[in-house]
């Protein structure tokens, strides 16, 4: 996807994304591994893998805008109390994960980020039984991935999500420009994705989110 002037340009991005950076730990207890993907020839995608047997079912999530892919392994067990491997990645930019982020990437990066990771389990023999979480910000790259429908792809996981990319950039992040309407950037929406969805798809929001108003309905 080639990048949009409008949304991709560095003074939305700097109030859209909040990267920090951090290295490869040295030391990782026996059931985490580093996962580092080069999804081209200039970008390079971190994250972690939280495992528990190669025969559970295992979910992909991608975080939200302030948080980095490290901080999972404080909330990681709930996911492996559940029989679940968990694989969280970051954004470009956060984490170890080269390149800069801006809107569209987040768009562009996600099938590759996905066939990557499917690649890899397959490598490490585990079960090919894959879910796709997204939470705030990340709910854009699983909306992508659910309407690209790939291969084994078991289901979508929305937590947190927004439906509206211009409801976001308006209210949210309190972008303003003649230029910025709804029909302009309906096709990076993710209700729009979400209308090509062939999957079950979970949707888990607060009634009393202050930041992003619950706008998906079952």
């Amino acid at each position: 996807m080639k990048k949009n002037l409008l949304i991709d340009n560095s003074t939305i991005s700097n109030v859209v994304f909040y990267p920090r950076k951090t290295k490869i730990p040295e030391k990782l207890e026996s059931n985490v591994e580093v996962l580092k993907f080069e999804i081209s020839e200039s970008i390079s995608i971190g994250g972690f893998f939280y495992g528990t047997k190669v025969e559970n079912p295992t979910i992909l999530l991608f975080h939200g805008n302030g948080e980095i892919a490290s901080e999972y392994k404080y909330i990681s067990q709930l996911f492996l109390d559940c029989n679940v491997n968990l694989a969280v990645v970051d954004f470009r930019g956060y984490g170890f994960s080269s390149g800069d982020p801006y809107f569209t990437s987040l768009i562009s990066d996600a099938i590759p980020i996905y066939d990557a990771f499917r690649q890899w389990m397959t490598e490490k023999n585990y079960l090919d039984s894959l879910f796709v979480q997204g939470r705030s910000l990340g709910s854009v790259c699983a909306a992508e991935i659910g309407a690209q429908n790939p291969p084994q792809l078991r289901g979508i996981i929305f937590e947190s999500g927004f439906a509206s990319i211009f409801n976001m950039m308006t209210n949210l992040f309190r972008v303003q420009s003649p230029h910025l309407t709804p029909d302009s950037l309906k096709e990076y929406s993710n209700d729009t994705r979400a209308q090509k969805f062939k999957v079950p798809t979970l949707i888990i929001h607060g009634t009393k989110d202050r930041i992003i108003k619950g706008e998906f309905r079952p």
